[in-house]
């Protein structure tokens, strides 16, 4: 492996990969070479290195000891963390990014012109769940909503949907609210 040249990795696992078309594992690069490694769409490959130049792994020691120090300093119900929860804390609050920024320009498309400009919007633009499933690697948008779990999706777009209607002053919205209330009340009494 020639210095400088950048490290092509693909078909990688914990334990080595394909550098560059040759199958290596990581312990037996060097620190220089791993700095070199570079993903199949682009960027570093480098997470972490311990001391000794060798890959770091050990994460899940990492994430238990400080969440030991935030329970004994801190905080008594602090949750034992872990890189899994980190990962759908990121996919929560890039979910909820992304729906905010998709109803807000919604919402400013009603206000500035019509509701048609909003519903092209609505069919122009990418879901935000198949922006966030590409992010987090899943194959379907079902997988996400499952990592997702329901009830966060729900409070997600209700939220976004609210405060982009408040944001832009879309007092359809509060008339839209009472309306599916009280039919939902009508349904209500009639199953009585």
């Amino acid at each position: 492996m020639r210095a400088g040249e950048p490290l092509l990795v693909t078909a990688s696992d914990g334990v080595g990969g394909r550098v560059n078309g040759k199958r290596v594992r990581w312990a037996a690069l060097r620190p220089a070479e791993r700095l070199r490694l570079v993903a199949p769409g682009g960027g570093s490959m480098l997470v972490a290195v311990r001391g000794d130049g060798g890959p770091f792994t050990a994460w899940a020691t990492v994430f238990e000891r400080a969440s030991d120090r935030i329970r004994d300093r801190f905080e008594p119900r602090f949750p034992t963390v872990n890189p899994h929860r980190l990962r759908h804390s990121f996919a929560i609050r890039t979910l909820e990014m992304l729906v905010e920024g998709y109803y807000a320009q919604a919402a400013k498309l009603v206000k500035d012109t019509d509701a048609d400009a909003a519903l092209a919007l609505y069919l122009s633009k990418a879901d935000p769940l198949m922006v966030l499933r590409d992010l987090l690697g899943h194959s379907s948008v079902l997988t996400t909503e499952a990592y997702l779990r329901r009830l966060d999706m729900t409070r997600i777009y209700r939220n976004a949907y609210e405060r982009a209607g408040q944001t832009h002053g879309l007092a359809e919205i509060a008339a839209a609210e009472r309306e599916a209330d009280d039919e939902f009340s009508d349904e209500f009494e009639d199953a009585i």
